[in-house]
């Protein structure tokens, strides 16, 4: 059984990006943007962020060209609710060194960019909408492994 696709996206804000973001309004995938110009901002989402606005993923995706994909998933694989989400690193070219870097760093696989997003959206939202199954995590437990935020929610 697959539940609904819900994506953080983690990268600069840039026109690609914005039409990635249009394409899964698209689709109906919900998602949110991360900008990875801020220092520790994927630690602050998941540790502060979701005492307010729970939005939880289920499949997390960084661009390789303008995040440290290394940095971040340190903080998803250590964590021990977070790691359950699969990350996919995305980026320009097919160079077999960079996806060796990507799955050597834990990624759950490795994308191309495409040249035209809405296109390749159409397969990537059905493969992961209607194919896979995707884990359920609640802000909750989230939540739980902090017990600082969780006292702070009640």
């Amino acid at each position: 059984m697959t539940g609904p696709l819900a994506i953080l996206l983690v990268g600069t804000s840039s026109p690609e990006l914005q039409a990635l973001g249009q394409s899964f309004r698209k689709f109906g995938v919900s998602y949110r943007h991360l900008s990875a110009q801020e220092n520790g901002a994927m630690d602050a989402y998941f540790q502060k962020s979701l005492a307010d606005a729970p939005f939880v993923p289920t499949l997390i995706m960084l661009d390789m060209d303008s995040c440290d994909p290394g940095a971040i998933l340190a903080i998803l694989k250590h964590h021990p609710v977070l790691r359950r989400i699969p990350v996919v690193i995305f980026g320009q070219g097919n160079d077999p060194e960079r996806v060796k870097l990507a799955y050597g760093l834990g990624a759950t696989c490795y994308m191309p960019k495409p040249e035209n997003w809405e296109v390749s959206m159409t397969h990537f939202c059905s493969y992961w909408k209607k194919r896979v199954a995707l884990p359920i995590i609640k802000a909750e437990d989230i939540l739980a492994t902090n017990p600082t935020l969780q006292h702070n929610r009640q």
